[in-house]
């Protein structure tokens, strides 16, 4: 039972590192904390149900689908209203933020309902046995896609222009603009490309979640967890970050209370921010 929990936390902290690298990335480069994340999440996980709904497409093929969507999402919100608040005191992008949340989530309750919905694929049911242990595919084929998203944005921060740019404007943004770069465009390209990444994580929960409107700030929590956890900032942190707690959250729920993972997601966030606001890693931002 409890490498089968171990199994089954892993695999969920694959998720949890997908969608809280984009919020590591925003946070990274803009400063930005953004409450809208979970929202972004759930237009993702809409987007594949909708797909899947009308076109029968399969929700790991609607992925290019949901990425750029997310990316235009992204691009304009941080162009439009983001972007007027980078620069002001912390607490004017938490305010706009949760202004964008709010807007979103009530936009999608008026146009889809506060039903629940979920996509029913003919391998839901299909799993690995091994000694047995039971490893269901559709988790095992999302926790390698969390891994190659997370190992991909690494690589493209590191080895392109557009990812040394990015990091340019995050370490100084004056400098940066020195040297040409266009810090506007930057940060708009950096929110699209976190939106996207959020937009994909969206799509692989939808295989196996509940889809509904309001499930937003609940991944959000999740996400400022997972990324206090790794490092704020530092990507490979935010996968080391959700396995942690995917694990975690798997052992709660199997040996004590499946209730009491939220409490501990909110306890493990108090610990860190007092002892440890750099993250496990050491090489969280920290202010």
């Amino acid at each position: 039972m409890l490498i089968q929990a171990i199994i089954t936390g892993l695999l969920l902290g694959g998720i949890y590192a997908v969608y809280s690298a984009g919020f590591s990335l925003i946070f990274g480069v803009m400063g930005v904390v953004n409450i809208a994340h979970g929202d972004l999440v759930m237009l993702g996980a809409f987007t594949s149900y909708w797909l899947f709904t009308l076109g029968h497409i399969d929700p790991f093929l609607s992925i290019p689908f949901s990425a750029l969507t997310l990316f235009i999402v992204g691009y304009g919100i941080q162009r439009l209203i983001i972007n007027r608040v980078v620069e002001a005191p912390p607490i004017m992008s938490y305010i706009c933020t949760f202004g964008i949340h709010l807007i979103i989530a009530n936009l999608a309750l008026r146009l889809w309902t506060a039903d629940y919905r979920s996509i029913t694929t003919s391998y839901c049911g299909s799993h690995l046995e091994c000694a047995g242990l039971v490893i269901p595919y559709a988790r095992l084929a999302t926790f390698g896609m969390a891994v190659v998203m997370v190992g991909g944005l690494y690589l493209f921060l590191n080895r392109t222009d557009i990812g040394r740019a990015i990091r340019a404007t995050a370490q100084d943004r004056e400098m940066a603009r020195l040297m040409g770069v266009r810090a506007n465009h930057v940060y708009a390209m950096t929110f699209g490309i976190g939106a996207a990444i959020t937009g994909v994580a969206g799509s692989l929960i939808s295989s196996y979640f509940v889809i509904y409107p309001q499930m937003g700030l609940s991944y959000t929590v999740t996400a400022f967890c997972v990324v206090v956890l790794g490092g704020m900032g530092y990507i490979p942190g935010a996968l080391l970050g959700g396995l942690i707690l995917g694990v975690l959250e798997s052992l709660t729920a199997t040996y004590w209370n499946a209730g009491m993972s939220s409490a501990l997601t909110f306890f493990i966030l108090f610990l860190m921010l007092i002892f440890m606001p750099a993250g496990i890693t050491g090489k969280g931002i920290v202010e």
